[in-house]
């Protein structure tokens, strides 16, 4: 994808899973990224070595996006890196906690667990996305990645669901505010991905077979696989393609 050589890139998340896989694609297609992290600089400095010797650009940047003052931190070392003015092609909003198997159902999901999900699942992107938009250029392009859960009632991670459904809204609302500099905001609602952010479920005995049974193409999902709608809404050919919930589920919810 030579169309996206030379522009520059932030992935929130974007050390592990899903956010470490759009990470190494874009180094791929020539982008220099900056892979945002909140804990794991091992993980971060190892995804950029590796898209280094590959002959990609990227650089670790940490911070925890839901603190404002993290987010300006974040900003302040991406602006170091890309240099003045607008500078900021593509962002991609990944970053995202669930229960870490802890009790998030409606009936008897706890307060803390519901302000964490909500502080980085929700007030982060809205504040990535306010902090990006002086710095994005006309034609830039913004990827939200939300879930399946976004669009189906889930009284067991009512919490957790209630946080996508709100990223659903800010993609609308980014799209309108974005449209006329011809930048597009799109979502990615990925369904059931084998990733450390389902460990809990996946520990669970049968639950890997139960969920493949259930997803039409008969198979958990991938990294890889987000990642890649992820780069195709990237593409030029992608250019009037605005305010969409694209699922990448393997027929999932349908």
């Amino acid at each position: 994808m030579g169309e996206l050589a030379g522009k520059t890139a932030l992935v929130t998340g974007g050390a592990r899973g899903i956010g470490a896989a759009v990470s190494r694609r874009l180094g791929a297609a020539g982008v220099r990224v900056a892979i945002n992290y909140a804990s794991r600089a091992d993980a971060a400095e190892a995804l950029v070595a590796q898209i280094v010797a590959e002959g990609g650009a990227a650089f670790a940047v940490q911070g925890d996006v839901s603190s404002l003052d993290a987010i300006a931190a974040t900003f302040s070392r991406c602006d170091h890196v890309f240099g003045d003015g607008p500078n900021l092609d593509i962002l991609v909003n990944n970053a995202g906690v669930g229960s870490d198997g802890g009790d998030v159902s409606l009936k008897s999901g706890s307060e803390a667990v519901f302000d964490r999900m909500m502080a980085v699942n929700v007030k982060a992107p809205h504040f990535v996305t306010q902090a990006a938009l002086p710095r994005l250029r006309n034609g830039g392009r913004i990827v939200n990645i939300g879930s399946v859960s976004g669009k189906v009632g889930q009284p067991f991670a009512a919490g957790y669901a209630m946080g996508k459904r709100a990223l659903q809204s800010l993609t609308f609302s980014t799209a309108l505010e974005v449209a006329k500099r011809q930048i597009t905001c799109n979502l990615i609602a990925p369904g059931a991905v084998a990733t450390d952010f389902i460990a809990a479920l996946r520990a669970k005995p049968g639950w890997d077979e139960a969920t493949s049974r259930h997803t039409p193409m008969g198979r958990l999902g991938t990294p890889e696989d987000i990642a890649g709608a992820v780069m195709m809404l990237l593409s030029d050919d992608a250019g009037w393609v605005t305010g969409q919930i694209i699922e990448a589920s393997g027929g999932l919810s349908l």
